[in-house]
């Protein structure tokens, strides 16, 4: 509906929001409450899917300890509290130029993305980080959780359950085989994060691998999923920030860097009693609201970005997409992430990551003051105080020699000895 429209001045910065005034006779007949609702609606949601903005993000108060990033480019584009509260900005309510400058910056920095998938939210600008409701069905996610037992130390307080061994069973009771539907969510991935269409060619999952996750590394400049990895944190437990890019030296060793993340939270949130829905169903009081975020229990999160100050409890079966390094394989430490999980149940999730084959030389390390050295030009005769005060010399002999022989002199000479007088003189002036 032509309501349903919201025109930001900004691009994707979610501020300065107008909605035209209804001109025409029928949409006069079009309660305003009613026309805004018709936006939470995507034309690609089923009929049946739940209502959007299950998924609760904001954003949390900076720890009273001093951070410091490591990084020059720290920069940080965040979206408004009453954007963030009422699950993120569509891309679809921004308009075409707005939309194509943000795509030419995330293709330049990190990777394009397809901004008109279904139901796919900005959860932060710069840097990128997005949620895509309902990636993976409900009942799908509950399967894929009855599996995750077991499991080796990933950092601390997660564990990664080995799927290798479990690719060949079925994902439950008469369905398909858990590999089968790991590649279709790759597959799913894909049309989100487009990659330039520079994809290792064959089945994703030919090039599963248990080391680095792929069994040989990438050609340089194309692109592969790595085997998923199935996570766990105990109950009541938060983790230590998660690994999602390598280090440079590890990178440089598998012969690959992860680009990009897509993670899919398999569990329910944490609860919040003090968390309302209504308001962003109603306009009316999402409007006197706008000013102000609803009372929320801030440490009732799933997944927090500790450099952005933002948390998230992600509904079951949404995935999160960030990108952990730039274009040039370096990390972002700005997109560095805990997660957290309640009391009363473990979190679990799945992590597709998206590797990119390195160039033969690999990732350099960036230049810094520590690698630049100093050279000397010039040898002691022409460079250092030894050489000043023998070029003074050279002028008062040059004078001297002139006014001995100044009878015999000739013009030329004599025009030189002036200069050499006037050469002193400005020497004497400069204290030289």
């Amino acid at each position: 509906a032509p309501l349903a429209m919201s025109i930001v001045s900004t691009p994707l910065a979610g501020v300065a929001v107008r909605r035209p005034t209804p001109t025409g006779s029928a949409d006069r007949r079009i309660p305003r409450a009613l026309a805004v609702r018709c936006r939470a609606a995507a034309p690609s949601s089923p009929a049946d899917a739940p209502p959007m903005g299950a998924t609760r993000v904001w954003h949390c108060p900076p720890p009273e300890k001093e951070r410091k990033a490591q990084q020059a480019c720290s920069t940080i584009s965040k979206l408004p509290p009453h954007v963030l509260g009422a699950g993120g900005l569509d891309p679809a309510t921004q308009s075409p130029q707005n939309q194509q400058a943000y795509l030419g910056s995330l293709a330049e920095r990190f990777l394009p993305v397809n901004l008109s998938y279904k139901d796919v939210r900005v959860l932060n600008v710069d840097p990128p980080v997005f949620a895509i409701p309902r990636f993976v069905p409900a009942d799908e996610c509950d399967a894929i959780v009855a599996i995750a037992k077991g499991g080796k130390k990933l950092v601390r307080n997660v564990k990664r359950v080995d799927l290798g061994a479990k690719l060949p069973a079925p994902v439950a009771d008469g369905a398909p085989a858990l590999v089968q539907r790991l590649v279709e969510l790759s597959d799913d991935c894909k049309t989100f994060v487009r990659c330039d269409g520079a994809w290792l060619e064959g089945s994703v999952a030919s090039a599963w691998g248990s080391e680095a996750g792929l069994k040989t590394s990438p050609p340089p400049g194309a692109f592969a999923f790595e085997m998923p990895q199935l996570c766990v944190t105990a109950k009541g437990k938060t983790s230590d920030p998660l690994p999602d890019a390598y280090s440079v030296e590890a990178a440089n060793a598998v012969g690959s860097q992860r680009r990009a993340m897509c993670r899919v939270f398999l569990s329910d949130p944490p609860v919040d009693p003090n968390a309302s829905t209504s308001e962003v169903a109603d306009d009316s009081s999402s409007s006197s609201s706008s000013s102000s975020t609803p009372d929320i229990d801030r440490d009732a999160y799933s997944l927090k970005f500790d450099i952005l100050d933002l948390a998230l409890a992600p509904a079951k079966g949404t995935a999160i997409v960030t990108f952990p390094t730039f274009a040039d394989g370096a990390a972002d430490e700005r997109v560095s992430c805990v997660v957290r999980a309640p009391a009363e149940s473990p979190t679990c999730w799945m992590d597709l990551p998206i590797a990119v084959g390195l160039d033969e030389g690999g990732i350099r390390k960036p230049v810094s003051m520590s690698d630049v050295v100093v050279e000397k030009v010039g040898t002691d005769a022409n460079v250092g105080d030894a050489a000043r005060s023998r070029n003074r010399q050279e002028w008062r002999a040059d004078v001297r020699g002139a006014e001995k022989e100044g009878d015999v002199a000739t013009e030329t000479e004599g025009a030189v000895a002036e200069a050499a007088r006037k050469k002193l003189d400005e020497l004497k002036k400069q204290g030289l």
